[in-house]
């Protein structure tokens, strides 16, 4: 390293030292690289941008390049300013090559991005709908991308996408020289014979000009194509020839948690595509599944994301109806999984699964698979963690927090080993066999007249008269107003009565009101009860203070204890009654304002809602709905 460089990185170092902490750091390190850049003449500039791919491209690219000579490229996703300058901050004079993504996640950016970075070549993958929520349109993120082909200057490269009409649109303003891709019959760098069934990887016949070249790589999905084109046309600009290209992109592994294989003890492989999961990209990832080759396949979604002006709820239904028909089993985490519950195909409950936590599908997916099975994750990293479904076939994970919002893979993480979140609710297994208990609760023979009334709450004193407990407040109140007496049972409080000729039994469970849905499932398997027989009293925020709702299915709506009860059963066809505990306070810290008594007025408004819940009780019960049989809700 020569005295300059010692010079200039001495004085780096010192003022991020100086500067740690302090929000002008970011700005110390653009204009440390503004002064850098012009010293890098060697190393040429390779600047890869597209609202979709230009990770995988990257990757690609620097692989490819990296066999032959030196360089370096921006790790990982990162690629907004900061990133850009430490990444040129990173590359030495006797360097190569420098390559790094630039951002497009608002108007505006690029102009900075190119201003600092400076490419010789540039890469546009193609044109879809991530960052859309930035822009008006797509034409308007088009042209913000379209300003890095724009700007190289007339020596450089722009390799595009012909198969891209948006992408294409911008060879006709482009002073560099143009090099297209894709599978037109007109794009300069072609692929044909493209192929992608499982187990078998991504593979293709390149031809370029006079040469015509087999690729072999080790990647998943015909998805991936204008990423390794875009890639393959970069280090075509860079000089290298077709075959060159070729030998060493079959060198270059699947990136982590982007369509990555893992195969796991047991015979179980999992192929790992969680690092975001926009709703665009699932049409792609269906047709991959529905070609693979395995024993069984299992699919796991999570928070879905660039969803766009549909409603959440229909979004997933949508996914749900198509996941059906690719995959044997189809298993939804997060607060949006019950919602597709109703989508499930009639005659399969057991193709269609939700859970609200990961670790509860971490142990359906650990217990129900075999050898042979082919599973699939599909997340997002900083909301799902789906990693830890595969850590947890190895006890390599204990932590199982939900809210966590780190976007790092948790094998990474140095508070995995750390015990946390709550305890598993042990869902059983595909192949089990639905039990009914014996005594004390059994009372099959009427157990076709019979209804559930179950108030959510939690059995410690420190809760009573707390928003949280509102739900046996009001099984409390129905009980004494019906003359009821309570049994206290392992698990459970029961009331037994009668409305109409019709036999209801009230039930305070004992367990975590997060918790519900175990001890409720067990309370019904025993008195041969589906959970069309059941009505669930509880607590909601969404609801104003002392207002009573009726709802006779749908999703959590937050709530943990409800979310339990769907997951237990499988559906979300469980009719409710909710009181409304929401105010002003309730907004600020929803946590300290459940778990506090209420006060004086809040109660008065409680008080005067318990006798308006009895009313919607009595009516849902006098309803009476329909039976449906146990098995119809999934062998759990």
């Amino acid at each position: 390293m020569n005295g300059l460089i010692t010079r200039l990185f001495h004085a780096t170092a010192w003022r991020v030292r100086k500067l740690a902490g302090d929000r002008r750091v970011d700005d110390f390190l653009v204009k440390l690289a503004r002064r850098w850049r012009p010293v890098l003449r060697k190393p040429v500039f390779i600047g890869i941008a597209g609202s979709a791919g230009k990770t995988t491209a990257k990757e690609l690219l620097q692989g490819i390049l990296s066999s032959g000579s030196s360089g370096v490229a921006n790790p990982g996703t990162l690629n907004v300013l900061p990133e850009i300058a430490k990444t040129i901050l990173r590359t030495r004079p006797s360097h190569t090559f420098c390559i790094s993504e630039l951002s497009e996640d608002h108007p505006g950016v690029m102009d900075k991005n190119l201003d600092l970075f400076q490419p010789d070549i540039a890469i546009v993958t193609l044109i879809q709908d991530d960052h859309l929520a930035a822009f008006e349109s797509r034409e308007a993120l088009a042209n913000e991308l379209a300003k890095l082909v724009h700007g190289l200057p007339s020596v450089g490269t722009a390799v595009l996408n012909a198969d891209d009409a948006q992408v294409l649109a911008m060879a006709s303003k482009c002073r560099a020289r143009v090099l297209t891709y894709g599978l037109a019959p007109n794009a300069e760098l072609r692929a044909e014979n493209v192929e992608s069934t499982w187990p078998n990887r991504l593979r293709m016949t390149l031809i370029y000009q006079s040469d015509q070249v087999f690729v072999q790589t080790q990647l998943c999905g015909t998805h991936w194509l204008p990423s390794v084109l875009g890639a393959v046309g970069g280090a075509l600009a860079t000089g290298l020839a077709l075959g060159e290209c070729a030998k060493r992109l079959e060198g270059v592994a699947p990136f982590e948690g982007r369509m990555q294989p893992v195969q796991t003890p047991g015979g179980v492989t999992f192929i790992r595509d969680d690092v975001k999961a926009p709703m665009w990209a699932f049409d792609a990832f269906f047709d991959f599944l529905q070609s693979a080759k395995a024993s069984r396949k299992f699919l796991v979604i999570g928070e879905v994301s660039e969803i766009g002006n549909t409603k959440k709820a229909d979004a997933y239904r949508k996914i749900a109806i198509r996941a059906q028909e690719v995959a044997d089993v189809t298993v939804f985490v997060g607060p949006w999984a019950f919602s597709v519950l109703n989508a499930r195909k009639i005659g399969k409950p057991e193709a269609l699964q939700a859970f609200g936590r990961v670790r509860d599908a971490a142990a359906f997916i650990n217990s129900s698979t075999r050898e042979g099975d082919l599973v699939f994750l599909k997340g997002n990293v900083r909301q799902d963690h789906f990693l830890r479904i595969i850590l947890d076939r190895t006890d390599a994970i204990a932590c199982w927090r939900d809210d966590c919002q780190r976007n790092i893979f948790c094998d990474g993480c140095a508070d995995r080993l750390k015990p946390s979140g709550q305890p598993v609710s042990r869902p059983k297994p595909l192949d089990s066999k639905l039990t009914v208990a014996s005594a004390p609760f059994v009372a099959a023979a009427n157990g076709a007249d019979m209804q559930l009334v179950i108030g959510l709450g939690n059995q410690e004193a420190v809760y009573s008269g707390t928003p949280h407990n509102v739900g046996f407040e009001a099984v409390d109140s129905l009980a004494q107003a019906w003359g009821l007496s309570w049994e206290a049972r392992p698990d459970a409080w029961i009331a037994r009565g009668n409305v109409s000729g019709q036999s209801v039994i009230l039930v305070k469970l004992r367990s975590n009101m997060n918790l519900t849905g175990g001890g409720l499932r067990q309370v019904a398997d025993a008195m041969g009860i589906g959970p069309e027989r059941c009505i669930l009293v509880f607590d909601d925020l969404a609801t104003p203070l002392g207002k009573v709702r009726t709802r006779t299915n749908g999703g959590a709506g937050g709530h943990r204890g409800v979310a339990s009860a769907l997951e237990a059963f499988q559906t979300n066809d469980i009719r409710r009654v909710k009181l409304g505990i929401g105010n002003a306070a309730s907004a600020l810290d929803r946590p300290a304002y459940v778990t506090t008594q209420f006060d004086g007025e809040s109660r008065k408004l409680i008080d005067s809602a318990i006798p308006l819940a009895h009313a919607h009780i009595i009516e849902l019960l006098l309803k009476k709905p329909a039976t449906i049989p146990l098995q119809a809700f999934g062998q759990r």
